[in-house]
């Protein structure tokens, strides 16, 4: 019988944020799927193991690039899908851990179609996003009443034409742009609406209520969250 797959939430750093049911899974689970980037550092792993020792159970490591070359992300996607999925084949469950939920811009869900499409059992379960954390950080809301929210990819130029729009926008995985996206918000008039959070809940952890102190080489975990109206700081 062939194992499942669950792509879990864990949170966007804080291990008390990681929820009930991602524990349950990460302990009932036969190997854990832990995504790995180019410079080789574990962030899930390392806030997971403030809950559960994953150093007991069988790991595969899943290489995750960092770059917007589509050729090597879909190489380094199949290649991951392919691993775990010989796990399903042996019967186990497997539990791959993303950042935040793996519903918003997870590098997970391209491996988590990939198995499904495969005709494999897989589950997604959600976690608190980041965008939840940072707004809580910066002891604000996300949106209330009618207002919208627009969730943006920071790092895409493409995602300025939405800054002019209605509604408080969350800019995400801004990285090297950041520089650029504070920039535009100057020009925009929106800087002093805006709040950034870097590295919400992770050692290092940054909070910045006025976007002109930023560093352009803030963390790639750096989230934006700009409102319509300045909000109390």
């Amino acid at each position: 019988m062939r194992g499942k797959l669950y792509s879990v939430g864990i949170g966007p750093g804080d291990p008390e944020l990681m929820t009930l049911k991602s524990v349950r899974l990460l302990k009932e689970c036969d190997v854990v799927a832990i995504p790995q980037g180019d410079n080789g550092i574990l962030t899930a792993k390392a806030i997971v193991n403030n809950v559960v020792n994953l150093d007991e159970k069988e790991q595969v490591m899943i290489y995750m690039p960092m770059t917007k070359d589509m050729a090597a992300m879909d190489k380094a996607h199949r290649e991951g899908a392919d691993a775990i999925e010989k796990l399903l084949d042996e019967g186990k469950n497997v539990v791959f851990i993303t950042l935040g939920c793996p519903t918003v811009y997870a590098t997970c869900i391209y491996v988590h179609k990939l198995v499904l499409a495969d005709g494999y059992d897989a589950e997604l379960v959600a976690g608190v996003t980041s965008i939840c954390a940072v707004a809580a950080k910066l002891n604000t809301s996300l949106c209330e009443r009618a207002e919208p929210l627009i969730v943006l990819p920071g790092s895409y130029k493409e995602s300025s034409k939405f800054l002019d729009g209605p509604g408080n926008k969350v800019l995400m995985k801004s990285a090297s742009e950041i520089g650029r996206v504070r920039d535009e918000l100057r020009e925009k008039g929106l800087i002093k609406n805006a709040g950034m959070v870097e590295r919400c809940g992770l050692p290092g952890e940054k909070v910045y209520y006025d976007l002109e102190e930023i560093d352009p080489k803030s963390s790639y975990f750096s989230v934006i969250l700009v409102k319509e109206k300045e909000f109390d700081k």
